[in-house]
């Protein structure tokens, strides 16, 4: 299962939003977890395909589950768990 969080280092939620995706990251050893940064060309791309529209979003397979903040580590969980 690939993971995917879509965040901006200008984005104020994000680096909590990373805490939490790296906390349930670290549980999952099995799975792929990925920060896509849309502020580069790569996550730019990465977050068209998909049609991410805000930060932070988590996309699971993608498949977007979870947008904008706050959500933690049980609706990570979840949203893993929904995807399956």
């Amino acid at each position: 299962m690939k993971v995917e969080l879509f965040l901006s280092p200008v984005c104020p939620h994000c680096p909590a939003a990373r805490k939490v995706f790296f906390a349930v990251a670290d549980r999952r050893t099995g799975d792929s977890f990925e920060e896509v940064n849309t502020y580069t060309e790569a996550g730019i791309e990465r977050g068209m395909s998909l049609q991410v529209m805000a930060v932070p979003t988590v996309a699971v397979d993608g498949v977007i589950q979870i947008v904008g903040w706050p959500f933690d580590e049980a609706d990570l969980e979840k949203a893993i768990a929904g995807s399956v």
